[in-house]
């Protein structure tokens, strides 16, 4: 049985892809609820993996250093 492992890149990949064909509008009414039911779930998916790992870089540096908390804050690409 193969593991469904959990692919952080793919699934953003698939996010832009629900964004454009939403935003092209060319699809019924229907489809497009359905693109944005898949792309809310896929979302919520990828913020909890963001938050795990949040969680996790917590915790290694926390116990690297037991007295400074350094949360993980990504740079702004922008």
């Amino acid at each position: 049985m193969a593991e469904n492992k959990f692919d952080f890149e793919m699934n953003m990949r698939r996010l832009d892809e629900i964004i454009a064909a939403i935003e092209g509008g060319e699809g019924s009414l229907d489809a497009a609820l359905a693109l944005y039911k898949e792309g809310t779930a896929l979302a919520a998916d990828c913020a909890k993996a963001l938050n795990d790992v949040e969680r996790e870089v917590v915790l290694l540096i926390k116990s690297a250093d037991a007295i400074e908390r350094h949360p993980f804050a990504p740079e702004d690409d922008e």
